[in-house]
């Protein structure tokens, strides 16, 4: 099957566009901010009282919420468990509004029914954690007394006003996306076309073909570790050849846990804890946000590549 990769390009950006559009629209209307207060209510259950109103801060400004925390481990108002169970905890409310926020109205026009798959597949880790959290948790904080919060109340505005500032947004941010998408697409499509792609797989063609990849998903696996919004147009192109959701979604897995372990747990995590934390709490916290759902996605879309 040959690949059309100008419709492809015209066919990403299209359809990012008009995801970042209704991501626009949902913040302007604060619909995001009222499924988090409702969500995040979840998360303070087995958290330190002292921390229970961190998950509402942390859906405002994560270093805001960091940086009050980081001031009650020093003045040792809470140990470093307690800080790591309420990070824990509220990673899963946090994910909820990402996916509502971000991933599926920019996804599910362009890769439809796969991204309500992996999402659900990658906020299962995130619910895991939160029971466990919720167990270990309730027999450490049984005795103490709880802090009762109040979240502010938030209501939907749905004006004409809001609408129109939303959909501003949204193209002010796709512009952005696509300003910074072609030049990597060009690079991908480049190494394809000329066949650099493929000899750069045929090296790791023994654990490729271990996992199950072919060379199109290993391709995808390999842009989305250097960026997983230009890999998201092979995607399209597996449904496209009929390929098993199983070995789609494994692809998928696979790419988020790679642009994880390479990027992403450095270059967007770490910044937030540097300066705050000693260095030993600075490393465990980096392990319950990046590393660890970076070895589910490993395990995960290693499975799900082998059973396709």
């Amino acid at each position: 099957m040959k690949i059309d990769f100008v419709k492809l390009y015209f066919m990403i950006i299209s359809s990012i566009t008009f995801g970042y559009v209704i991501a626009g629209i949902f913040t302007q209307t604060k619909f995001i901010n009222w499924l988090g207060v409702k969500t995040v209510k979840l998360s303070r259950f087995g958290i330190h009282p002292l921390l229970s109103h961190l998950p509402i801060l942390y859906l405002v400004s994560p270093r805001a919420a960091h940086i009050h925390a980081s001031k009650l481990l020093k003045e040792k108002k809470i140990k470093p468990i307690d800080l790591y169970l309420t990070i824990a905890a509220t990673n899963f409310p946090m994910r909820i509004t990402f996916l509502y926020r971000y991933y599926f109205p920019v996804l599910i026009p362009l890769i439809g029914v796969l991204a309500i798959y992996y999402g659900m597949l990658r906020l299962l880790f995130d619910f895991i954690v939160f029971i466990a959290v919720m167990i270990i948790g309730k027999k450490l904080y049984r005795n103490l007394r709880k802090e009762k919060i109040t979240p502010e109340k938030v209501n939907v505005e749905l004006t004409f006003n809001t609408i129109k500032t939303g959909f501003i947004i949204g193209i002010k941010e796709s512009v952005k996306f696509i300003l910074k998408f072609t030049p990597l697409f060009t690079l991908v499509i480049y190494l394809i076309i000329h066949g650099i792609m493929d000899k750069m797989l045929l090296i790791m063609n023994p654990v490729l073909n271990w996992i199950g990849l072919d060379n199109l998903c290993a391709t995808y696996v390999a842009t989305a570790a250097i960026s997983p919004p230009v890999a998201y147009g092979l995607i399209k192109v597996m449904i496209a050849k009929h390929y098993p959701i199983t070995k789609i979604l494994g692809a998928m897995f696979l790419g988020n846990a790679c642009f994880t372990f390479l990027r992403a747990w450095w270059a967007y995590v770490l910044p937030y804890y540097l300066g705050l934390y000693p260095l030993k709490v600075v490393a465990v916290l980096i392990s319950i946000q990046s590393f660890m759902p970076a070895t589910y996605n490993m395990i995960m879309g290693i499975m799900l590549s082998r059973m396709g």
